[in-house]
């Protein structure tokens, strides 16, 4: 947002906007100094939020099911959220009591796979582009990846024109038309093949998908890569996290009407980091990361990127919230 505060958005917030959080960084080597929530401060449907005592879950008394799961800065005065409850992309004021006109983008719920909706947002103040993804394979493009078929997800980067959606007042909705995929809308669309799962084990739950989006200042972008599997008596547990790099401007656009064939022409992309974290009797460092944005950049030049763990609300107290730091060495 500005200085060392970020906007953090919570699927367990129901009507909260997004949450503030002072995060400082050593400016020589990028470590974690200090992190802090400072609470919210504004509801979905505008109005304010002072922060009291005993009232630190004021949220939930007011309207539920949106379930934010991504959030960027568009502008000096917006930002945008994704819905993953209401399988929509809304703009927001910063500051509620102004008054512009707010760009929003709507799919159908049948389009996606439970709980594998956006899970993405990052924008490009190079390009005015705003750039998501869907978490998984979408309905019409096959099924999503798991340890028993061993699939790879093809999915849909989208990068949409920030600029010309606001100049001709264009917001994207694909819910009026079947064949609204084909309206010509300001967005250019890319296919992007995710690895294959690691494990053919059984899991009770198992999410592959892309968890985040971060563009760099040239205007590359980042694509976070998540495998968390969990078995049913929990131990061995773990989720390995894969950051790639891809250029979309160096790439041949994908219609979003086209069908995935052998033919079809994914993005170059290329691993900049990997780790993997898990649950045992020894280890509880199990942390699924779906936050990603950039932090400040180091003495020398090098770009630091934050990243943030969903702990499901810290989950039966075994789940931690965990931050972490990546290091981008300036070349």
């Amino acid at each position: 947002m500005h200085d060392d505060i970020y906007a953090v958005v919570s699927d367990k917030s129901d009507s909260a906007l997004f949450f503030n959080f002072r995060i400082q960084v050593n400016p020589k080597t990028g470590d974690l100094e200090r992190v802090e929530n400072l609470g919210f401060s504004e509801y979905v449907d505008g109005s304010r939020h002072e922060n009291v005592l005993g009232a630190s879950k004021a949220w939930q008394s007011k309207e539920k099911g949106f379930d934010h799961e991504a959030i960027a800065k568009v502008s000096d005065s917006t930002l945008v959220i994704a819905s993953e409850g209401y399988y929509r992309l809304n703009e927001y004021p910063i500051n509620p009591l102004c008054n512009l006109n707010f760009w929003e983008m709507k799919w159908k719920a049948d389009a996606f796979y439970p709980n594998y909706v956006f899970e993405s947002l990052s924008f490009d103040f190079l390009h005015h582009v705003l750039w998501t993804i869907p978490e998984s394979t979408l309905r019409k493009d096959g099924q999503p990846a798991t340890p028993e078929n061993g699939w790879a997800n093809k999915l849909r980067l989208m990068g949409i024109d920030w600029k010309e959606c606001h100049s001709v007042g264009q917001n994207i909705d694909f819910l009026v038309d079947e064949k609204s995929e084909n309206t010509s809308y300001p967005m250019k669309v890319f296919a992007y093949e995710m690895d294959e799962p690691s494990t053919h084990r059984t899991a009770e739950t198992y999410v592959m998908g892309v968890s985040e989006l971060c563009v760099l200042p040239d205007g590359q972008l980042l694509v976070l890569e998540r495998e968390a599997f969990i078995p049913k008596i929990k131990l061995g547990a773990f989720c390995k996290c894969k950051l790639y790099i891809v250029n979309p401007w160096q790439e041949k656009s994908f219609p979003l009407s086209e069908s995935f064939d052998e033919k079809s022409p994914f993005v170059n992309k290329r691993l900049l980091a990997e780790w993997k974290t898990g649950l045992s009797l020894f280890d509880r460092s199990f942390a699924n990361y779906e936050g990603m944005c950039l932090g400040p950049q180091l003495e020398d030049g090098s770009q630091v990127l934050i990243l943030l763990s969903d702990s499901q609300d810290q989950y039966a107290g075994v789940l931690k919230d965990w931050f972490k730091t990546i290091v981008i060495a300036n070349k």
